[in-house]
């Protein structure tokens, strides 16, 4: 990118510079400290036209829409279509948070997200509900749920996001879309899912995730099908060169499953998006989310010889990291959450979600959490960043961390590729345990700065910032009494020959292993509960083995 004679030049002066550092370093006594970033990428003092000199501006960076998309997955970036602010809701029951929903809504929100839909695989009135049902989301039972929660709310309006892999889930959410009167070419949103290598368990015997991306492909074109959740992983402690490797090899392999299907790459590709998460290292992670979005380009055009450009994009969500949020001075996690947020923001993401100041206490009050909607709003409204594409690209640091992510990230991920399928899953899940003892250990050691914790620590009687008179959301167990009652209500009205009619269909489409979306559909129109289903499901493949499973995903 640059001519020889200038390059020149510019290592003469860069040998200058270093000689006036030593020199300061030598009248103060003090020792140069060697910088890395979170992941333990080494960090100049300064960077040069010499650290990004083997770039080419067209092949490696190229303009904003234009491949490979390193700038931006759009010409125009914000300043046409701000990102879409997804704020997580999710508690008690579906009344709580349709309540939540609407008030957020009315404050400027853009886009649905709910947690907590169909995690768990029983009903509200099993035992194991007992003191969980509603605290880390909402609970879903049946279609009446998901219609209560969708009161007042029009489908066709918004995009809405499943956090979370629920087949049962996914259904009622097309169900209620039926009952709205919405086109299902018209049903816009995305589903937390991406195929996983789970060996001879019942999730590879009748893959739901592969069912999901065909159905979709055929029948719902403006539905994200797959979006590949490295976010959990993530927040476990893992680096942000495997956050990359590791949603880029489970992308491919969510490919390769759904054109084992005879699905043409350019119909499936498009409509793979990511969830990822924004941590603590500013200039890192704006590099990552560059660099995932070259390298993810890159794997789709040249491995899967994709032709649509629509299918190089890497379209993402980000939620801003939990992990780093401390119980300790919370009122720190607002600034934390923010620098999260401008982050993912100079790094071009699609649509976000910032968590709450209280996320390390509870589920988020009304008021926490229209400051993380705030947040965002301010970042888009008044900051000014969002006025120019990519303004941190050309930066010499970060196209220089940019080049460093995504060969880190290609290493892992041939690693990965070397390996068996089922080996490669193994091995992200050990790394995210692994990882996740590694991280609390150098917080313990005091290796790694978390101001409240190991740094700034404020005593009790010292005063300092706490929550002063801020409202902590507890657990209601109205809500579990309230959800078992509607249970045995729609029970009780539901019509029973419908009810057993679907059961049956359920049941035969398990055992003939064809697309299971259609019989779901009418099974959570006839009112049989996500516990029903499941019990389905384990007559028919025995009880999941969830031991290797992260995050919240269970299948069915």
């Amino acid at each position: 990118m640059f001519k020889e004679e200038i390059l020149k030049e510019i290592e003469q002066l860069n040998k200058g510079y270093e000689a006036s550092v030593k020199e300061v370093l030598k009248k103060f006594s003090i020792e140069e400290k060697e910088m890395t970033t979170l992941s333990g990428l080494p960090l100049k003092p300064i960077y040069t036209p010499l650290d990004i000199k083997d770039n080419n501006y067209v092949e490696d960076i190229s303009s904003p829409g234009s491949y490979p998309f390193t700038r931006g997955v759009t010409p125009t970036g914000y300043r046409t279509k701000e990102w879409t602010i997804r704020q997580v809701v999710g508690l008690g029951t579906a009344e709580e948070t349709n309540e939540r929903l609407k008030y957020l809504f009315k404050q400027g929100q853009t886009g649905f997200s709910v947690c907590g839909m169909g995690y768990q695989p029983y009903e509200s009135g099993d035992e194991r509900s007992f003191g969980i049902l509603g605290k880390g989301g909402v609970w879903i039972d049946t279609l009446a749920d998901i219609e209560t929660l969708f009161d007042g709310i029009d489908m066709s309006e918004i995009s809405i996001n499943q956090i979370g892999f629920s087949i049962p889930v996914f259904a009622m959410i097309l169900a209620e879309a039926e009952r709205q009167g919405i086109d299902f070419k018209n049903l816009s949103g995305t589903i937390q899912n991406c195929v996983f290598p789970f060996g001879e368990g019942p999730q590879m015997r009748g893959n739901g995730s592969v069912d999901i991306s065909e159905y979709c492909t055929k029948n719902l074109p403006r539905w994200n099908h797959t979006s590949i959740s490295v976010r959990n992983i993530r927040d476990e402690g893992i680096s942000a060169p495997q956050e990359i490797a590791f949603g880029v090899y489970m992308g491919g392999f969510t490919l390769q499953s759904v054109i084992a299907r005879n699905i043409d790459v350019d119909e499936v590709a498009p409509r793979i998006s990511f969830f990822l998460s924004s941590e603590n290292d500013f200039l890192e992670e704006v590099a990552k989310f560059r660099a995932m979005r070259r390298l993810w380009a890159r794997t789709v055009k040249e491995r899967f010889n994709a032709r649509d450009p629509r299918s190089w994009l890497m379209r993402f969500h980000t939620q801003t990291t939990a992990i780093n949020l401390t119980a300790q001075q919370p009122l720190n996690n607002v600034i934390r959450s923010t620098i999260h947020a401008l982050a993912a923001v100079l790094g071009g993401a699609q649509s976000m979600s910032v968590n709450s100041f209280d996320e390390a206490l509870a589920i988020p009050t009304r008021a926490s959490a229209t400051l993380s909607l705030r947040t965002q709003q301010i970042i888009g409204h008044e900051s000014g960043v969002a006025n120019v594409i990519d303004p941190l690209g050309g930066s010499y640091c970060i196209e220089s961390l940019t080049n460093q992510l995504e060969q880190k990230a290609l290493e892992t991920l041939k690693e990965l590729e070397d390996m068996e399928p089922r080996k490669a899953y193994k091995y992200i899940v050990d790394q995210g345990k692994e990882s996740g003892y590694l991280r609390q250990k150098a917080i313990d050691n005091n290796e790694r700065a978390m101001v409240g914790v190991n740094r700034f620590v404020v005593r009790e009687g010292e005063g300092g910032i706490d929550l002063g008179n801020t409202d902590i959301l507890g657990y209601d167990p109205v809500w579990r009494d309230k959800q078992i009652e509607r249970l045995d209500r729609v029970k009780k009205k539901r019509d029973p020959g419908k009810a057993e009619k679907a059961k049956k269909l359920l049941e035969d489409a398990y055992r003939n292993r064809i697309n299971i979306i259609g019989p779901m559909v009418e099974a959570v129109k006839a009112y049989l509960s996500i516990g029903e289903i499941v019990e389905i499901r384990e007559k028919v493949y025995g009880p999941a083995d969830l031991s290797h499973v992260w995050g919240c995903y269970f299948g069915m």
